[in-house]
């Protein structure tokens, strides 16, 4: 089996988890960890064994970041926020000619990125555009609901923060990056899909959503990618948007924030504000016994089977145990499966296209603890419902 030499862009929390597992894998034979700070490079790459030795690049500097990927064989970018970063890594990468998987979770420059994709393909590169936990896991029970459906005329991605997410410290609700960039998923405009066309609308807005076999609720929308990795993962697809289910009496909140931001509050201040508000972390977001629960991460697809209106559900059972395993995890999966050769696409391209979901859960359900483990044959959960 020939290995591979892997760059893995990215010391943080969720870059280390996913390096730590490509470390483990018998097709890479050198894992270099790259980040702007050197020490916490080198904290990683000893974590990660003998494979694995530590530089540091800085990615805002073209020359050197494309050198770097010329030594190896494929790049995993877990280096953020994607709307500064995601793009130049990207085109790097197209410019070294080396397999590309980040986990972009920024709606915006995912568009970006998909719009090179002949560059990619001219390139000869595969490019995986938002492999974590969403989009990734999301745009994978997408793709298993959708499969389900003969005509598809609506898919709709899902993340629950009102179930606990994991255990970890590092969940709870404090001020963090990801607060940041939660404040604008939920501010300003988002994209969606809407008559096959990307389109721009306003967050928060009430969903009553009807989950095949467990009922209807009110969930709002929010700012992510995969309304814009389905728009070009299945371009005759009509309507495409992400909700988040989240405890009724938070909306006025986060409307709240939203309105402060437009008039000018910062996205750092509103994210302060929120963790300010809230006082209380994931992990005590215990559900209330009168409100329909929903699962953590699922996908609805909504169209015709054998000429009858249906709508197909596609849900996971466990995750791995914190959000940065259950983003770095699929990151490292990813990489191995095109390190395998078992991804033939060339271009950019979404998970959804990526991989074949059965595959991939498969290697993911042995990782998938919390809240308990199950067999990889019952980790996803579909339901159908036909009207």
């Amino acid at each position: 089996m020939a290995t591979k030499r892997v760059l893995a862009l990215g010391a943080g929390a969720m870059g280390a988890q996913a390096a730590a597992m490509a470390a483990a894998f018998p097709e890479v034979e050198g894992l270099i960890i790259a980040d702007l700070n050197l020490e916490a490079a080198q904290r990683v790459a000893a974590a990660c064994g003998g494979k694995a030795r530590a530089a540091g690049i800085d990615v805002t500097n073209p020359t050197e970041l494309i050198s770097a990927m010329r030594g190896a064989d494929l790049v995993m970018n877990c280096v953020g926020p994607f709307f500064r970063f995601g793009v130049p890594v990207l085109k790097a990468a197209i410019a070294a000619g080396v397999d590309y998987l980040d986990i972009c979770d920024d709606p915006e420059p995912t568009r970006a990125m998909h719009e090179y994709r002949a560059q990619a393909e001219k390139a000869g590169i595969t490019a995986i555009v938002g492999l974590g936990a969403s989009p990734g896991l999301t745009s994978l029970l997408a793709a298993r609901a959708r499969a389900e459906l003969d005509e598809v005329e609506e898919l709709i991605a899902g993340w629950n923060i009102e179930e606990k997410c994991g255990g970890d410290d590092d969940d709870r609700l404090s001020y963090s990056a990801a607060i940041v960039h939660w404040m604008q998923q939920c501010s300003g405009m988002i994209l969606e899909c809407d008559g096959g066309r990307l389109v721009e609308k306003k967050p928060l807005l009430d969903v009553s959503l009807d989950y095949p076999g467990r009922g209807r609720r009110t969930v709002y929308t929010v700012g992510h990618p995969e309304p814009v990795s389905f728009h070009y993962s299945y371009p005759d697809l009509p309507r495409s948007f992400c909700v988040m289910v989240m405890p009724g009496s938070f909306i006025g909140d986060f409307r709240s924030l939203a309105q402060q931001i437009e008039a000018g509050l910062s996205l750092e201040e509103a994210g302060k504000l929120l963790v300010e508000s809230s006082g209380q972390g994931c992990a005590e977001l215990e559900h209330p016994v009168d409100r329909l629960r929903l699962p953590l991460f699922f996908a609805i697809a909504r169209g015709t089977k054998a000429g009858r209106p249906t709508a197909a559900a596609a849900s996971i059972k466990a995750i791995p145990p914190g959000m940065a395993r259950t983003t770095g995890i699929p990151l490292a999966l990813g990489a191995r499966l095109v390190l395998q050769g078992k991804v033939a696409a060339k271009g950019v391209i979404a998970p959804e296209l990526a991989f074949d979901a059965a595959e991939f859960f498969h290697l993911l359900a042995p990782h998938c603890t919390f809240p308990a483990q199950v067999a990889a044959s019952e980790l996803i959960e579909v339901a159908l419902a036909q009207g």
